[in-house]
């Protein structure tokens, strides 16, 4: 599992082309208040971009959790949806 300071740290340091993202000022706001928060925990500056690329690492690797834990669910012999939810009060 990788840590946050290692993904803020490691950075891309190369010049790359740059990605023009246009989002609502709202989830803007979102972002620059994970930034803001981010700062106040690890003690660093966190910029918009710092921020936005950790929170899409972030969702990536729920995505592929989920991903893995339904293509497990869907294996013959392994525990079901119902069983799990049964078993957690889902």
């Amino acid at each position: 599992m990788t840590t946050l300071k290692t993904h803020i740290a490691d950075k891309p340091k190369t010049k790359k082309s740059p990605h023009g993202l246009r989002l609502p000022n709202e989830l803007l706001e979102r972002v620059d208040a994970y930034a803001a928060q981010l700062e106040s925990e690890i003690h660093i500056n966190v910029s918009r971009s710092d921020a936005i690329r950790r929170l899409l690492v972030l969702g990536l690797e729920d995505a592929e959790d989920i991903r893995d834990a339904e293509q497990a669910l869907k294996e013959p012999g392994e525990i079901t949806l119902a069983e799990v939810k049964a078993e957690y009060g889902l």
